[in-house]
């Protein structure tokens, strides 16, 4: 939760792309005057990502009575009758408008229209990176996924208003760009042409040479065209950092998830990436205990973590959402689940401070942002032992690695 200016607040739940959407409505109510105004943006991921949505929503009624409470996001999108019993509510923003600033006006409404890109006059100049949306909504139907209820269809940004936006943001001084999308790999489907991601990422760095450097948000390993590959392996400008979406490392799994990918093309993307360029790490969502998963079934998954080295595991207990087929298969105990998220936490753990051992007494270069936290250019946490204010934020800092603390890397500048 963030107080503003103007004493509204937004309150932030889920993914990364959440985050995003919440820094630009966050920066829509600062330029507001009026009644102070409580927004939550929602999650509907899992069905505790939804359960904790309505606690943050009933907490806010509680302690804010006397202010607009504003509900949005992908909980209050799929399961809106939910949040709509929910007394004294003033209003459930849909999904597709939330970051519309006249979504927070008493006096304006908003066009029933189709999703818009988020505005780039209401990103947040208050950090050292910065998140571009390009792609929104998803196309697929993974057996547990709720989501495209919440996101809708796939929708990209056509290049030329990307250019625009990345013009735009380099202008304010930001030294990180980071590309972010529902599923940003499906990128170009539905525009003429159908350009692929990759094709996108050579005009941008052709077109920008101060485009220094550049992340992407999470990747499916079925979408990753050639381009793509090609600039992960050679281009020094996009951070040697791949975030998969893994969800398994078995074959039969994914296929009941409904998946597009196998273990063995993870592997093959891993390896020939490895080959070309030895500094890429690599980051994972695994979801365990999917119905009817055996102890093979599992095993497979943390084989495949061991063999790509997959340092950054987001790990999910499975879940089931209701209207999903997923829900509908035989399930596992929680006690099981709960059991295998460990053993596979404490394996990708054990993986990742392994690797961030060998950057002992090695140089890593990393972005700036503040001594207690910054990562680096493989998306290691860094800890920065340095005199006050002696490095700006947003500057680019090569320094010598003297230990691993608390899951981060120690510097000395």
């Amino acid at each position: 939760m963030k107080k503003l200016s103007n004493k509204s607040k937004v309150i932030n739940l889920g993914c990364r792309l959440n985050f995003f959407e919440s820094e630009i409505i966050e920066n829509i109510l600062k330029k507001e005057k009026g009644e102070k105004k409580i927004v939550i943006n929602t999650c509907a991921v899992t069905n505790n990502a939804v359960q904790k949505s309505m606690q943050a929503v009933k907490k806010a009624l509680k302690d804010y009575p006397s202010s607009e409470v504003i509900v949005t996001g992908c909980a209050s999108q799929i399961e809106k009758n939910r949040f709509k019993n929910l007394k004294n509510i003033s209003k459930i923003v849909d999904n597709k408008f939330k970051t519309n600033p006249y979504s927070y006006t008493k006096n304006k409404k908003v066009k029933e229209e189709n999703f818009t890109f988020p505005p780039i006059d209401f990103l947040s100049t208050d950090r050292t990176r910065a998140m571009l949306q390009i792609q929104q909504g998803c196309n697929h139907r993974c057996t547990f996924c709720i989501i495209p209820y919440g996101r809708g269809d796939a929708v990209s940004l056509p290049f030329s208003e990307i250019s625009k936006r990345v013009e735009k943001i380099l202008s304010r001084g930001f030294t990180e760009i980071v590309l972010t999308g529902v599923d940003l790999t499906s990128y170009g489907e539905d525009l003429e042409g159908k350009p692929k991601l990759g094709n996108i990422l050579k005009r941008l760095f052709k077109l920008f040479p101060n485009l220094l450097r550049l992340r992407l948000s999470s990747i499916d390993p079925a979408e990753i065209d050639e381009d793509l590959l090609e600039l992960f392996k050679f281009e020094k400008r996009l951070m040697p950092y791949l975030h998969l979406s893994l969800q398994s490392g078995d074959n039969l799994i994914l296929k009941r998830m409904k998946r597009r990918h196998n273990r063995e093309m993870v592997l093959s993307i891993c390896s020939n990436l490895k080959s070309f360029r030895k500094d890429i790490t690599f980051g994972a969502d695994l979801i365990v205990g999917f119905p009817t998963e055996t102890e093979e079934n599992f095993q497979n998954s943390i084989d495949l973590i061991s063999e790509c080295q997959i340092s950054n595991v987001h790990i999910f207990p499975f879940s089931p959402k209701k209207g999903t087929p997923a829900s509908k298969m035989p399930q596992i105990t929680k006690e099981l689940i709960n059991k295998r998220a460990q053993i596979a936490k404490n394996f990708s753990e054990n993986i990742k401070k392994k690797i961030m051992e060998t950057k002992i007494g090695k140089n890593e270069t990393f972005l700036y942002e503040s001594d207690k936290l910054s990562y680096t250019d493989t998306y290691f946490k860094v800890m920065t032992f340095t005199q006050k204010n002696k490095i700006k934020s947003g500057s680019i800092v090569k320094a010598k690695v003297i230990a691993v603390n608390n899951g981060k890397l120690q510097v000395k500048v």
